[in-house]
């Protein structure tokens, strides 16, 4: 299975919101994707993440 670009942002943003009531191993797949997420966009595209998102902003799938 792969998993990319607007796919991986989703998954991402899901387990993000819900932080709070995270299992470890939910937990550890959030950090992996963060990681990632990390290698490939700017600060400012991870701080506004759900926003770019939002607005499928194509800077995205460019980058991922």
């Amino acid at each position: 299975m792969n998993i990319e670009g607007k796919e991986l942002i989703s998954i991402f943003l899901i387990l993000v919101k819900n932080e709070n009531i995270l299992d470890q191993n939910q937990h550890l797949v959030k950090m992996k994707i963060e990681k990632e997420l990390f290698n490939c966009l700017s600060i400012d595209e991870m701080e506004t993440l759900g926003e770019l998102y939002e607005k499928k902003v194509d800077i995205l799938e460019k980058k991922l």
